[in-house]
């Protein structure tokens, strides 16, 4: 996808071969995403800021500063039950009564979400220290004080990238921040907002090594172990303002291996293994076994210049009584042992069960196509086109659980009529139990975006959605947030968004 303010390169014209130094500089040669990437699904449209900035020279130290936000006001619109006497017959909620919380399968980021990032950096282009301030609520537009909501210092690490030559590129992570494996858009996260491997939350190091053996061919490894700097005590009491932290949580460490080949910056194929673990006698006691969650999958990156970008994954994920698992790991945005039994191995499964997962994105500018053999810059009228899809088969010890299938498909098209107009529109259908098709729901959502020139830095999204539910469709309610039957879900959503990065 084109990024606000990065042109389209001209790569589907004839050309000298690359040297090494710019297959190493190819725009896929990643295994994750870095770690400054803003962790929220694309705008409307497909834009969203990934890159940070970096000194010209080894001697230049410098500041710098970026960010990200993106507010929504949203609006759920319901029939009020059992109306009485002075009361409208439409409700209006907000947060909107609707199924897909972040953390579920069910989330499909259609409902935008309050995010805002700020990114600070001061070094030279061999090392930089980084860190980052993140809040998911904006206090000034919320009813209630969130304590958990505004994360604060979320990442604070250094990054040192020496200078080893033409061949071969090395960046080493040291402190605390977060890495996100099989992210299925060409820049970020993906449609769903969701990575297809695993997302890791913890300090500790990372080294990637990328070594070119040719001006077509880069190999790419990378290694990390992460820990956690706390853990909640076993007598501390889970209540809103600390998140509803997990007492039975242990602390838990992850270890993860990855390896990839790269074809002139347009094939990638990338392998990744992944394993937490929990020993803490605090957690089990002496008799509850150690946890653990394994994770081993595959995917494939095709930039395919003109002809879009393609991705593909396949994982498979395997928990043994990962009850005492925490946060540090996610899988699928689902946070430890507790968040897989929440949302797929069922709570008699004690986190033992297995999960296959596969997941596909698309990509197309029907400008750049059409406009062949001339560039595209993504500066005149464009039609954005986008195909996405995820599915999840559970194999659990809980029989309510095992066997159970989930996916979730859609599509959406943007078409940029003004340098300062564009229309969207986008489709989903969700289906989080094959046994039982009832609890599926379909979403339409037309938009206009409004912006201040092509690849503006600024958008303003007016967005309806229209939510066709099942018999059974659910949606979270309280908190800690749980699956109420007796609450019907808002059948129609009204949002305005202001988005801006710098």
């Amino acid at each position: 996808m084109l990024l606000p303010g990065q042109a389209f390169a001209a790569d589907d014209e004839p050309q000298a071969p690359p040297a090494k130094q710019q297959v190493l500089d190819a725009p896929n040669p990643r295994l994750g995403l870095d770690p400054a990437a803003p962790d929220a699904s694309p705008l409307p449209g497909g834009t969203l800021p990934t890159d940070v900035a970096q000194s010209s020279g080894a001697g230049d130290w410098r500041f710098g500063f970026h960010g990200f936000f993106t507010m929504p006001m949203v609006a759920g619109l319901n029939e009020r039950k059992n109306r009485q006497a002075g009361q409208s017959s439409t409700v209006v909620h907000t947060p909107p009564l609707v199924p897909g919380d972040l953390e579920t399968f069910s989330y499909t980021g259609v409902v935008p979400l309050p995010y805002a990032q700020l990114n600070f950096s001061y070094g030279n282009d061999i090392v930089t220290a980084n860190v980052h301030l993140l809040a998911r609520q904006a206090s000034v537009s919320m009813g209630y004080f969130d304590p958990p909501s505004q994360a604060g210092i979320n990442d604070a690490y250094f990054t040192v990238h020496p200078d080893l030559g033409k061949d071969l590129s090395v960046k080493m992570n040291f402190g605390a921040y977060s890495l996100r494996y099989g992210t299925a858009g060409e820049y970020d996260q993906g449609r769903y907002g969701t990575p297809l491997m695993f997302r890791i939350n913890g300090v500790g190091e990372a080294i990637s090594l990328n070594y070119a053996l040719n001006k077509d061919w880069l190999l790419s490894v990378e290694q990390g172990i992460h820990a956690q700097s706390n853990k909640s005590q076993v007598d501390m009491t889970p209540d809103v303002w600390n998140g509803f932290a997990d007492p039975n949580a242990g602390s838990s460490f992850v270890t993860h291996l990855h390896a990839g080949v790269n074809y002139g910056g347009k094939v990638s194929l990338g392998l990744h293994y992944g394993s937490a673990f929990s020993n803490d006698d605090k957690a089990t006691g002496t008799l509850a076994p150690d946890g653990t969650i394994k994770i081993v999958g595959a995917d494939l990156r095709l930039t395919l210049g003109r002809f879009g970008h393609l991705y593909l994954a396949g994982s498979k994920v395997q928990a043994k009584d990962s009850r005492t698992i925490g946060r540090i790991i996610e899988v699928l945005n689902a946070p430890g042992g507790k968040g897989l039994i929440d949302n797929y191995l069922g709570d008699q499964s004690n986190g033992t069960g297995d999960l296959s997962i596969f997941g596909a994105q698309y990509d197309l500018s029907i400008g750049r196509l059409v406009s062949y053999p001339v560039p595209f810059y993504g500066d005149g009228p464009d039609i954005v086109v986008s195909l996405f899809g995820m599915g999840v088969n559970v194999k659990s010890d809980d029989k309510r659980a095992d066997g159970v299938g989930k996916l979730k498909v859609g599509g959406e098209a943007t078409y940029s009529l003004l340098s300062w107009l564009a229309a969207s529109l986008r489709v989903d259908q969700v289906t989080p139990n094959s046994n039982e098709t009832r609890y599926s729901f379909v979403t339409f959502s037309p938009r206009v975006i409004f912006r201040t020139d092509w690849q503006a830095s600024d958008q303003l999204v007016l967005q309806y959605s229209r939510w066709m539910h099942g018999a059974l469709t659910t949606t979270r309610t309280g908190a800690p947030p749980v699956v109420d039957p007796f609450v019907k879900p808002d059948t129609d959503v009204i949002s305005l968004t202001a988005s801006m990065w710098w």
